[in-house]
């Protein structure tokens, strides 16, 4: 029995059998051990991509919540832009009904002129109309020269009717 079971591993196609079947154990054997050092460093990545993950759902938190502090301050500000806008559409329509620039030069000119006639010749319309004229000359000049310069910053402001009185009160003082 012996000597049949020598001849049949003696035999080529035992033998290439065998030898085949030994390498394919060892190239099995092989792709396990791979198979295990790639499963470990899959498992070591896996752990590596959560701790990445957890670390940008951490800075995706943080900038959704900088975002949102920054769309409410946004919206705050917004409010008070509005505010301010009705605001200053209520003080523009508030000026548009004082009197302007020319209508305070108007009638700054119809004050100098009368105390003009009232000096020379009240009751005279000829006196009145060159006295008009002399004092358009004469404001033409304030506002031109060296004088206006000099007077600019004490002239009244803009239209406002407190400092419209004083006029009214000189040109009633010199008609007494």
């Amino acid at each position: 029995m012996e000597e049949t079971l020598l001849k049949f591993f003696t035999h080529p196609l035992v033998i290439g059998l065998s030898t085949g079947l030994i390498i394919a154990m060892i190239v099995w054997f092989r792709s396990l051990g791979k198979l295990r050092n790639e499963r470990a460093a899959t498992a070591t990545k896996i752990h590596q991509l959560n701790g990445q993950i957890e670390i940008l759902k951490g800075h995706l938190h943080t900038q959704m919540e900088i975002t949102a502090k920054g769309n409410e301050s946004l919206k705050e500000e917004l409010v008070a832009m509005q505010q301010t806008n009705r605001n200053l559409s209520q003080t523009i329509g508030a000026l548009k009904q004082k009197p302007g620039r020319a209508e305070i030069r108007m009638l700054h000119l119809y004050e100098k002129a009368i105390r003009l006639m009232n000096a020379r010749a009240p009751g005279f319309s000829s006196a009145w109309e060159s006295a008009v004229d002399e004092a358009e000359a004469e404001i033409k000049q304030e506002e031109s020269g060296l004088m206006g310069w000099i007077r600019r910053p004490f002239m009244f402001r803009r239209g406002t009717a407190s400092e419209a009185k004083p006029l009214l009160s000189d040109a009633e003082n010199t008609t007494d």
